[in-house]
């Protein structure tokens, strides 16, 4: 099998419904900023891969006005996630080949505003719209969506840019899928289809032209960005100013379910049946009609989910019921599939760990209904329905479990399944072993006795407090930044804070893609955008492997939680996925595992990743050896520092704290939390991010370095709706030229 085939093969086991492959040759009409070259200069082509949207979700989300999503929440819930998780992970594939990769977020981060030459508003940092046209999935339709052969506009896509030569796959040659019907412009709240269009847009891509409008993006964001009413009286004019007039005065109600995606379909798959829905239905072929073999497909799916629990009953037997009423929520239900997942006391007030539940709700409930939906059935998730009620109804509620219900028009066997217990046991190598099968790709372990020893270390050198105050926006996503001081504790923690009778802590790194960083502020596209969706990724599907080493934990009896920050001497980020965790959050962790050491600017380096990785810590009262301390084969002392120098706040001191643990001098970097905040968690520094979201901010330190100060400096800023796309990469990080050995051997391996 070529290369172009394992891609292809790699995106389809990852999830994916639709791949194509574009080379560069037909982005040539981008602008240089938001073009593969500009992203990842040498780049030779752009893996694409889409996910169907759920039909019923389309159909019948968005009722009575679009603000009433209901079903179509699947979009952001499931499919944004799981298209991230494909991007991230094929683009670790595609560097674990020897090539760079640069994954690109689904959705949700861009410029706002035109940046330096790039006269584009509402810019993300790649059009995934066509990159799916230009691997040859479809065409742009009247709506300005990509329209597919196979789902008409029901498909989101996600984008990899790589220097791997793949083979192209052809541009779509078929019948043409939009007939102009217009019923995106009949039903668009906005009128945005007709007012304020500045011409008809004729975008060549592969030899291709395709028309539509130039519509207002602001006018058309209105709800769906924005969250404003569309009950207002829209002015006839809209622009940033106009919505942060519209955000001050009434707030947000909340997002929306666009209608120029809903009332759309091919003329080739469309049919209408006003009983069940207003907007058009897809036609599709029932593929799978044998109730055994659909129940089989689902077992896999929740088993791969590891659900605690799942049942399947009949909606004819909901029929008396007088709280439940299937048939509100699809018209052609005959089944319900509900499933839960446990929260043991010990994780039961952790926010990440129950994060890390919800996301693996959403993503089991999201399968099983793609599933269905591709075998042509209907299927649907997140209604209104009263969940917990319905798994007391299917015989299987635990007051300690969350539960989500799928609705489908297959009619499936009753079934009510616990989740198959491993038997496997935790000794140390096992569980190293289980943990690399479920993703990891560093692990290791230490004791609360060595934990002990280092934090009597830390103390004594002065480095184990960190600020007792920090300022939190507490307005709105969009618009001036509202201060509030808020107390945090600034005393270490430790494993016993996290779980009583804990006895050991299992660390786990993963690896997120070199160009994620390489390519931050540096290339033509000057942007930070793929470094925050490379590390907020990274955490979310660690969160994932370290749910599945706690769930092998709990089979053997043991107790486990999670925590990104164990000592909780971190910092935040700020980015267009909120206030993440810093890249120094569990530092200590994987320095006490023998997985790293701390750089000067205070992060962790590994052999292997070099500063391209990030942690989690799961503290658990399994008994489990202190690994070997690192060896020390990347030294900072063999550097010249280029850290120290890059740090737009000056905030690294030369001078590291040291500390000696078991026999060991341990060298850990100085940082000023006050002046590294000021850059990374307020934004406050332009060289560290919020020029390159074309944000003017550059604030000096004052000589009161008070939590007041911060205060008052945040809100003097005119962040505009840029304020919740501020994304930061810090300069620390980028120069830093540890790479790690296993980056350096892949390489070598190609070229040889």
């Amino acid at each position: 099998m070529n290369l172009t085939e394992r891609v292809k093969t790699k995106a389809v086991e990852l999830g994916a419904d639709l791949v194509g492959i574009a080379p560069v040759e037909r982005f040539s009409g981008a602008p240089l900023r938001m073009s593969p070259q500009g992203l990842l200069p040498g780049a030779k082509c752009v893996v694409v891969v889409g996910i169907h949207h759920l039909d019923a979700a389309v159909e019948l989300g968005g009722q009575p006005t679009p603000h009433d999503t209901g079903p179509y929440d699947s979009q952001y819930l499931a499919m944004n996630p799981k298209l991230d998780d494909i991007s991230f992970l094929l683009g670790r594939f595609l560097e674990s080949c020897g090539y760079r990769a640069l994954p690109i977020a689904a959705s949700n981060i861009w410029r706002y505003r035109g940046y330096k030459d790039l006269d584009v508003d509402f810019a993300p940092d790649l059009a995934h719209r066509y990159a799916a046209v230009a691997a040859g999935l479809g065409q742009i339709g009247w709506n300005g969506l990509v329209l597919t052969p196979q789902f008409g506009p029901r498909a989101r896509f996600v984008s990899v840019i790589t220097d791997a030569e793949l083979e192209p796959t052809p541009m779509y040659d078929g019948e043409d899928l939009c007939d102009r019907c217009m019923q995106c412009v009949n039903n668009c709240p906005t009128d945005a289809f007709r007012k304020e269009v500045a011409r008809i847009n004729e975008i060549e891509i592969g030899g291709k032209v395709f028309q539509f409008p130039e519509t207002n993006k602001w006018r058309c964001a209105w709800a769906e960005n924005f969250c404003l009413d569309l009950a207002h009286n829209i002015p006839e004019r809209v622009d940033e100013s106009v919505i942060l007039k519209y955000l001050e005065k009434y707030g947000m109600r909340g997002g929306e379910e666009g209608c120029c995606l809903q009332f759309c379909m091919n003329p080739q798959r469309r049919y209408y049946d006003k009983s069940y829905c207003r907007p058009p239905r897809r036609k599709k072929q029932c593929l799978e009609t044998d109730p055994e073999k659909l129940l089989s497909a689902i077992q896999e799916i929740l088993d791969d989910a590891a659900a605690d629990i799942a049942a399947i009953g009949q909606a004819e037997d909901f029929d008396d019921e007088q709280l439940i009423h299937p048939k509100l929520h699809l018209p052609d239900v005959a089944s319900l599939i509900c499933i839960g997942i446990r929260i043991r006391p010990e994780c039961e007030d952790n926010d990440d760990y129950l994060t890390v539940v919800q996301r693996r709700l959403n993503y089991a409930a999201f399968n099983v209904a793609h599933h269905l939906d591709l075998a042509g059935y209907s299927a649907i998730t997140n209604t209104r329905i009263y969940s917990e009620l319905v798994a007391e109804r299917l015989g299987i509620y635990q007051s300690d479990a969350e539960y989500t219900v799928v609705l489908t028009s297959a009619s499936l066997p009753s079934m009510k399944r616990p989740r198959p217990k491993s038997e496997a046991t935790c000794e140390p190598e096992q569980l190293r072993n289980f943990s690399r099968e479920v993703g990891a790709d560093l692990v290791g372990f230490f004791t609360v006795e060595r934990f002990a020893r280092f934090r009597d270390a830390l103390e004594s050198a002065g480095a184990s407090r960190k600020e007792s105050e920090v300022v939190e926006d507490i307005g709105l996503s969009y618009g001036p930044y509202v201060p509030r001081i808020i107390a945090e504790d600034a005393e270490i923690k430790g494993p016993a804070d996290w779980l009583d009778g804990a006895k050991s802590v299992i660390v786990l790194g993963l690896h997120f893609p070199d160009a994620a960083l390489d390519t931050a502020k540096t290339t033509p596209a000057e942007t930070v955008g793929p470094f925050t969706f490379a590390r907020y990724e990274a955490q979310r599907l660690l969160g994932d492997v370290a749910f599945r080493v706690i769930q092998r934990l709990n089979d053997s009896g043991y107790l486990a939680t999670l925590t990104y920050d164990l000592t909780g001497l971190a910092s935040k980020v700020h980015s267009s996925r909120g206030m993440l965790p810093d890249m120094r959050a569990n530092r200590f962790a994987a320095m006490l595992s023998g997985l790293a050491f701390i750089g000067v600017h205070g992060c962790p380096i590994t052999a292997e990743f070099g500063v391209r990785q990030v942690f989690v810590a799961i503290v658990t009262d399994c008994p489990l050896p202190d690994d070997p301390l690192y060896d020390g084969r990347i030294d900072c002392n063999n550097c010249e520092k280029p850290c120290i120098a890059a740090c737009p706040t000056s905030a690294i001191s030369s001078e590291p704290f040291v500390i000696q643990l078991e026999g060991k001098t341990i060298e850990i970097g100085n940082v000023d939390c006050f002046a590294c905040d000021w850059a990374k968690r307020y934004c406050l520094s332009s060289q560290a991010g919020p020029k390159y979201c074309g944000l003017d901010v550059d604030a000096p330190i004052p000589q009161d370095r008070s939590t007041l100060a911060v205060a008052a400096a945040v809100s003097k800023v005119n962040w505009g709706v840029q304020k919740r796309h501020c994304n930061i990469a810090e300069e620390c990080l980028r120069v830093c030229p540890a790479r790690g050995t296993e980056v350096a051997r892949k390489s070598s391996e190609r070229t040889a």
